[in-house]
């Protein structure tokens, strides 16, 4: 059982009429837990047998104030996403990543493996600017072509 990196805020659940089949109260507390702790709010409702649209449709409904804010916070505290600089994409993309190897709590080794999220954003950076450098020499291009006309 995963455990949330930080503590599930309590909330009311949302009054509903009792079904065996519908969001009960601990179906309510589950998903709250399993959001928390993945952020999917697709596996977390069919985790609890539920749909991902019976989830947002429980959050619309009068009364889910308390239920909307606790999932509002599983969102909240998003850590921001790590930025690396050129030099440290190359290096990782070049040489990999080296992982320790930890054997009884101690440290026996080391494993490098390829880093390919690294080769992937600095591709993803080239193709940026490429498509930036074509759309600056379309720019120019329709703009001296208009010049040219209006002499």
């Amino acid at each position: 059982m995963a455990v949330p990196r930080r503590p599930i805020p309590a909330f009311a659940p949302v009054p509903l009429r009792a079904r065996k089949d519908g969001w009960t109260a601990g179906r309510q507390r589950e998903f709250s837990r399993l959001l928390h702790v993945g952020r999917n709010i697709g596996k977390a409702a069919k985790a609890v047998g539920m749909s991902r649209r019976s989830a947002y449709r429980l959050r619309e409904r009068p009364g889910a104030e308390s239920f909307a804010a606790a999932w509002d916070s599983a969102f909240a505290l998003r850590p921001p996403p790590a930025t690396s600089s050129v030099s440290e994409l190359w290096y990782r993309a070049l040489f990999g990543k080296t992982q320790p190897i930890v054997r009884r709590g101690e440290r026996v080794g080391t494993i490098t493996r390829p880093d390919n999220a690294a080769a992937l954003k600095l591709l993803d950076r080239f193709e940026r600017k490429e498509r930036d450098a074509a759309r600056r020499r379309a720019f120019w291009d329709r703009r001296r072509s208009a010049d040219e006309r209006s002499r």
